[in-house]
């Protein structure tokens, strides 16, 4: 199965590094140190069960020769089996359990904005071990597991959709992978690091990750971002991760315009220029009537989204934009 869940998303990397998946509590609190998982003081040698702190939302355990020991109890592995996605069963209070942990969890990410950061540099320390032989095979795999989920999830009929374990809704699905598309694209340590830790909260919070999605951009700064709803998610991805081979196409008619279909903004002022008297795109540049500041008008600074446009990147391509409007006058022309 191929579904956006924790346990499956931190697998991908224990098998390019060629280890074993850890324990439960061990592998939840690799990835998200503390939030989960609180060490109780011990000599290192004595084994005390694994127990669930129901008034903190934290399991309490022992560490037994330097791994979290769960013990026997029953509940505990319930529950980290639920939000590791490697449960069976139908263990109602567990799951109402991992539920109310999910819930806690993406509320402590929403008020302490320092917790995101200590995550991302969690991952990062662990994508910068991978040697040069390792990082290849561990990307193309993060690429091969974002293709299959979608193909799982298109396959599935929406009574499916809503009986999973934690239903999660299709917006913050697709915007959990377009973030870590948009991260993966950019190939720096950083950018995957933020890629595979969206995967990483996206499979443990599943619902909850849309509170997050709210919050932050894909490099996890406080900063809503804007995107285009046109198009699926995997359109939506492949221009991110194959833009040489993406070909954008236009269906509007307002072909007078040098660039049609694109609204433009002040960058001062944010003023919508295009309802400005007067306004046309051929120019080079546009004085706005209500700041006075003199805009850029050229296919360098058009970007698909707002996130495009505060990172710089990804401007469109003034011939892909000149192709698209040649071949909306040919329909055009063909249809009269």
């Amino acid at each position: 199965m191929h579904e956006l869940r924790f346990g499956i998303a931190a697998k991908l990397y224990y098998e390019i590094i060629h280890r074993k998946l850890p324990g439960q509590l061990d592998l939840i609190d690799a990835w998200f140190p503390s939030l989960i998982v609180e060490e109780v003081p011990s000599d290192g040698e004595t084994k005390t069960d694994a127990e669930y702190d129901d008034r903190r939302f934290h399991i309490r355990a022992v560490k037994y020769h330097g791994s979290y020991y769960a013990g026997a109890g029953r509940r505990v592995s319930q529950i980290t089996g639920r939000l590791s996605g490697t449960a069976k069963g139908n263990q109602e209070k567990e799951r109402k359990t991992s539920s109310l942990i999910q819930k806690h969890l993406a509320e402590q990410m929403v008020t302490d904005l320092e917790i995101l950061p200590r995550l991302q540099e969690t991952v990062l320390q662990r994508i910068e071990q991978l040697d040069g032989e390792q990082r290849e095979p561990f990307y193309s795999s993060l690429f091969s597991y974002i293709d299959a989920m979608i193909t799982e999830r298109e396959s599935k009929t929406e009574y499916d959709l809503l009986n999973e374990l934690f239903p999660m809704d299709r917006e913050v699905f697709e915007g959990i992978l377009y973030n870590t598309g948009y991260q993966l694209a950019k190939l720096t340590d950083q950018a995957i690091a933020n890629g595979y830790l969206w995967l990483l909260l996206g499979g443990l919070l599943r619902n909850e990750a849309g509170r997050i999605l709210r919050l932050y951009d894909s490099s996890f700064i406080p900063i809503r971002r804007q995107s285009s709803d046109d198009g699926t998610i995997r359109d939506k991805l492949y221009y991110l991760l194959r833009p040489d081979q993406y070909e954008s196409f236009y269906e509007g008619d307002d072909l007078d315009m040098r660039y049609p279909g694109i609204e433009w903004y002040c960058d001062r002022c944010e003023s919508h220029l295009n309802s400005q008297d007067g306004f046309t795109d051929r120019n080079p540049v546009w004085v706005c009537k209500e700041c006075g500041y003199e805009n850029r008008i050229d296919a360098a600074v058009i970007y698909d989204n707002e996130e495009d446009y505060h990172n710089q990147t990804r401007p469109m391509r003034e011939e892909d934009i000149e192709r698209a409007v040649r071949e909306r006058k040919a329909a055009i022309k063909k249809r009269q």
